[in-house]
């Protein structure tokens, strides 16, 4: 028995989006932790919904990654429906749009609700959270494009096609009356 089956448009989304995900947690823990350039991390956010506060332990921590997670490869398949659909042109800049966009929706959301007030936010952490969500982008498209190639045109039969010339019948030996 098959979990996902990425013959499947919405499992290979969801399979991207998980992947993108990933990669944009690792992404802005490096940033906070080695860098130093964030004060804030995406699991900081997710806390804060699940928790009401900041996390306070390593097992907090990992909800909220997969919170995080879960999160922002649900945003993925949103803005995969509505901007990555089977066009293979400029999917890369499509992808750089849906992080971009989704960096900027959700920190007007946060401050519209009033998020900003508990968590403040530097430019260092605006700066990596929106370079990281760009890269989310295009991660998720790059990897949706690599699973499209991989499962969708190797399903497809290739069928010869033989041109035929097609002639024109001849008028046929009776004609039809009109009615009176």
């Amino acid at each position: 028995m098959k979990i996902m089956d990425l013959k499947d448009r919405f499992a290979r989304i969801l399979a991207a989006g998980i992947i993108a995900s990933i990669t944009l947690l690792g992404l802005n823990l490096f940033s906070h932790y080695v860098l130093k350039l964030s004060e804030r991390r995406f699991i900081n956010y997710s806390s804060l919904m699940i928790f009401g506060r900041k996390s306070g332990s390593f097992a907090e921590d990992l909800l909220s990654s997969i919170a995080q997670i879960g999160f922002a490869a649900g945003i993925f398949i949103i803005f995969s429906h509505l901007f990555l659909k089977k066009e293979k042109q400029n999917f890369l800049l499509r992808g750089l749009f849906i992080g971009f966009g989704s960096w900027f929706i959700i920190m007007s959301l946060a401050y519209i609700i009033g998020i900003h007030k508990i968590l403040t936010i530097s430019l260092g952490s605006a700066v990596s959270f929106m370079v990281t969500s760009s890269i989310w982008g295009i991660t998720g498209a790059w990897v949706l494009r690599a699973l499209d190639e991989k499962y969708v045109n190797n399903r497809e039969p290739q069928l010869e096609v033989k041109k035929q010339r097609i002639s024109r019948l001849p008028e046929p030996s009776y004609k039809l009356k009109p009615k009176k």
